[in-house]
């Protein structure tokens, strides 16, 4: 996947297959090496879709059903294994769970939803804009964040749900 501006996905999709190849190369410093289109190119709008209603009675959406965040570093899966994870709050007594938990379930899961998505975004607008405000301060922070342990500890747990 290869995340761009909208104006600058539209000028990539009118390129020929060669021109396109050559740009896709160039993006990636060559690291790819030789690039050969084997399929048409698609593109799409990478926005943020959260449900209004993660439950309704006892139907409930989780992961992408619920949810469609940036793609940034794989995190919309976690988010997903998070709401599964978080199901087993609704049955820990083995019984049916009650309509109040599985609201509660659902409040919970659309608010820690909203907060991550909405977090994805600003880390992709800091560090995917050659703005001057953001270049100069996107390598400081990262600095801090790896200097200051419970910082970086918040952060880590944030990323993979704890």
């Amino acid at each position: 996947m290869w995340t761009v501006p909208d104006a600058e996905a539209a000028r990539l999709l009118a390129l020929d297959d060669a021109a396109f190849a050559r740009e896709l190369e160039r993006a990636f410093d060559a690291r790819l090496g030789t690039v050969e289109m084997a399929s048409a190119r698609r593109a799409f709008p990478l926005r943020r879709v959260l449900a209004r209603e993660y439950a309704v009675g006892r139907v409930l959406l989780a992961g992408d059903a619920a949810h469609a965040v940036h793609p940034l570093a794989g995190q919309g899966v976690n988010l997903g294994l998070r709401d599964v994870a978080a199901l087993r709050v609704l049955w820990r007594d083995g019984r049916a769970p009650s309509l109040e938990r599985v609201q509660r379930w659902a409040r919970e899961r659309r608010s820690d939803n909203a907060v991550a998505a909405h977090a994805f975004e600003a880390i992709n607008a800091a560090f995917s804009n050659d703005a001057l405000v953001p270049t100069l301060l996107r390598g400081p922070a990262l600095a801090l964040v790896g200097r200051v342990a419970p910082l970086g500890g918040f952060f880590l747990r944030r990323a993979m749900g704890l």
